[in-house]
């Protein structure tokens, strides 16, 4: 076995751990190192070393040889089941653990997409996501990743959910989590142009700031008059932005990041 380390800081983590799978590391470990990360990707064989090195150049990557690392059971042992918000608990499809009384449990297969809920972003959208969706309400997760949060809303009891996400690859992820929930996937290749208007009475969009800048005319399009807009995926350093565009919203944070909760009229 081989051995990639990548040096970045936390916010990055999460984009660069799908990259990893994606690029069929056998597992992943994290540890973390003052203000950075480091993650270390096993790979079984020494056929893409340079490949992954210029892949990941900008993460101070370093190459190794590995020779008692179960890579399986490091990534299994490092992916727990986890709480999130006041409703949910996030679980592995490989662990077994129940979920703690009054909790809704959500598997996943992780590594597969972004948004399986080791990011702050994911946790802070199920919370707005607890206080928004109503039984029979209808759902639009843009940007949708492993599908986390349009399942949660589903759970939560919205009739209808479309969960779109403009990388057909992102969406074969999202039908696998939805399948191993039970439920069916209404699922978009597109983003929020893809929706008519007026649709959803709830929209979440856990992206990056600048693209739910860019968007944000479409996702209040979207979004029926009175409805609820989740907006999440970007810093404290950002919020000052969507406060100023919506100064009634409520912020959740956790760490340095933020999501707003507002409605749209």
């Amino acid at each position: 076995m081989y051995s990639l380390e990548l040096t970045c800081k936390p916010e990055d983590s999460d984009l660069i751990v799908a990259d990893l799978w994606e690029a069929g590391t056998a597992g992943i470990r994290e540890e973390p190192a003052g203000e950075f990360v480091h993650l270390i990707a096993g790979f079984p064989s020494n056929a893409l070393r340079q490949q992954l090195l210029g892949r990941f150049a900008a993460y101070t990557p370093a190459w190794r040889i590995e020779h008692d690392t179960d890579w399986v059971q490091y990534t299994r042992d490092a992916w727990p089941g986890r709480l999130a918000g006041k409703r949910f608990f996030l679980c592995p499809v490989w662990r077994d653990e129940p979920a703690p009384a009054g909790r809704i449990r959500l598997l996943h297969n992780p590594g597969l997409a972004c948004g399986t809920g080791e990011h702050a972003c994911t946790r802070l959208a199920l919370e707005a996501l607890e206080s928004t969706v109503f039984p029979g309400c209808r759902v639009a997760d843009i940007g949708t990743g492993s599908g986390m949060l349009a399942i949660a809303a589903r759970q939560l009891g919205a009739s209808s959910v479309i969960a779109a996400d403009p990388n057909e690859s992102v969406l074969a992820a999202a039908r696998e989590n939805f399948n191993l929930n039970g439920l069916q996937a209404l699922l978009a290749a597109g983003s929020a142009s893809a929706i008519r208007t007026a649709w959803a009475d709830v929209t979440v969009a856990n992206i990056s700031g600048t693209v739910l800048l860019a968007i944000l005319e479409d996702l209040q399009r979207l979004t029926k008059r009175n409805g609820r807009l989740i907006l999440t995926g970007f810093t404290e350093d950002e919020l000052p932005v969507f406060t100023e565009l919506f100064p009634s919203s409520r912020v959740l944070v956790e760490g340095e990041w933020r999501c707003i909760e507002t409605g749209c009229e």
